[in-house]
């Protein structure tokens, strides 16, 4: 019978910890190349027969998915020291084991990069989905018109240059600017993006009251509309690796990120809002890892959004240690239910499936806990009891529920066009289906704001 991928790595695991023991196993690294295939390299001097011995086993194991040089080295070996020295390891889990995993990609590498500290103020928030059609772009735009009609000055940034939409709904033919995101990830990889080239990204929205502002960074501007037989030849080239003079290699989650802190630097905006490519794209490992902000994961309560979203969570549980305090952008993460029903019974039902998700991060590990709970409230807004505020939270303990959110279902919201029907913007008919929602964005745009020196 052929080995395939998803047998590949827990059966060279088996086979290190039964000729070598588990310790040898858990201080080695496991290469997986490009291709697939694996090497192991042992993080101490091992004889050469024995080395021999065990390659011919794994080779015979592992079939194709067998590294056809040396597919197992010793720490005494040429170039070992920098596999078991490369600070990008992975720790994961197989069956009960721990260990180290190199993961080399053509593709997806910014999905091995661990999720980025919270971001200092404007807040960040990120509006994402596996699918279109769930409500995520119309929830921003309803979330920007709550917002700017507060008096915050918001931008909205389209990530989704292969489906976008957010321009369509925020600005209008005289008011997109010159610019999208494709041209800014396009001309940044062969020079840096002047204050010119900046100013003409942006486009300011209509849609905005007598108070702030929304502006908007469309992911197609007026150049690629009006020669849209470019825009797959950019597209193709947006997505490039950078290599910079000195040899440093900027990946798309380092442009995307590049590009917010240089919008939230410049003290023009009180928020601003991201909405991601749907998907497990690349991009959507800019957007949910590496913005430092809090994100929004929408979803229809169908077998698809959970198949998908299992995947994703399952690779969060890679980032967390096993034992010791929650990672503060655990916390960052909510679970939408678009177009929710109306009755409460079906919306718990949809909640429960999302707890499973985050059971996903901390699975049970023999302890008496066999869940995690939805992530409370940020912590910073955590009512603690008096006598245990001062004690550290840790993964075994159990958090307070934070209930999925769920926008309600509202045909007039299903074909949304807001320029030529404003009056949904209007606070009395978007409330009564988003009112929870944009409670959590104000909670959360309020708790940050506040905090920052």
């Amino acid at each position: 019978m052929a080995i395939r991928f998803d047998d590949s790595l827990p059966t060279l695991v088996r086979i290190i910890s039964e000729r070598m023991g588990s310790e040898i196993l858990s201080s080695g690294v496991i290469l997986r190349d490009t291709t697939g295939r694996l090497a192991f390299f042992i993080d101490k001097p091992i004889d050469e027969a024995t080395i021999e011995k065990l390659s011919a086993s794994l080779r015979i194991a592992l079939g194709g998915y067998a590294r056809t040089d040396r597919i197992v080295a010793s720490k005494d070996d040429f170039g070992v020291a920098d596999i078991l020295g490369d600070s990008s390891a992975q720790i994961v889990r197989v069956g009960d084991h721990t260990l180290r995993l190199l993961d080399r990609r053509l593709v997806g590498i910014d999905w091995l990069r661990a999720p980025s500290p919270a971001a200092p103020p404007p807040p960040r928030f990120v509006f994402s989905s596996l699918k279109g059609g769930v409500g995520r772009s119309t929830a921003l735009a309803v979330a920007a018109a709550h917002l700017a009609a507060r008096g915050q000055r918001v931008l909205a940034v389209d990530l989704d240059m292969e489906a976008p939409g957010l321009g369509a709904l925020l600005l209008d033919e005289i008011t997109v600017p010159e610019f999208g995101l494709i041209d800014a990830l396009v001309e940044n990889g062969l020079s840096p993006l002047d204050d010119t080239f900046l100013a003409d990204l942006v486009g300011p929205s209509e849609l905005t009251g007598r108070y702030g502002r929304i502006d908007v960074i469309p992911a197609f501007g007026r150049r690629s509309l009006n020669n849209p037989g470019d825009i797959l030849a950019k597209i193709a080239r947006a997505y490039t690796e950078r290599i910079l003079e000195d040899g440093t290699t900027l990946t798309l989650l380092d442009q995307v990120r590049g590009l917010i802190d240089i919008f939230s630097e410049s003290k023009r905006y009180d928020v601003v809002l991201i909405d991601s490519r749907a998907g497990l794209h690349e991009t959507t490992a800019a957007a949910v890892l590496g913005l430092g902000a809090e994100v929004f994961l929408f979803g229809l309560d169908e077998a698809q959004t959970f198949q998908g979203y299992s995947a994703l969570f399952a690779h969060f549980a890679r980032f967390l240690p096993a034992e010791g305090t929650i990672p503060e952008w655990v916390d960052r993460i909510t679970m939408v239910q678009g177009r929710a029903p109306q009755d409460p019974d079906h919306r718990t039902v949809f909640g429960e499936k999302c707890q499973a998700l985050f059971n996903l991060i901390r699975p049970s590990q023999g302890s008496s806990q066999t869940s995690v709970p939805l992530p409370a409230e940020p912590f910073r807004d955590v009512p603690w009891d008096e006598d245990v505020k001062d004690e550290e939270l840790t993964l075994d303990d159990t958090l307070n529920a934070r209930e999925t959110i769920a926008i309600l279902e509202d045909d007039r919201f299903r074909l949304f066009q807001p320029s030529t029907r404003r009056e949904l913007l209007s606070e009395p008919v978007y409330q009564s289906s988003f009112g929870v929602f944009l409670n959590r964005v104000s909670e959360a745009f309020e708790a940050i704001t506040e905090s920052s020196p």
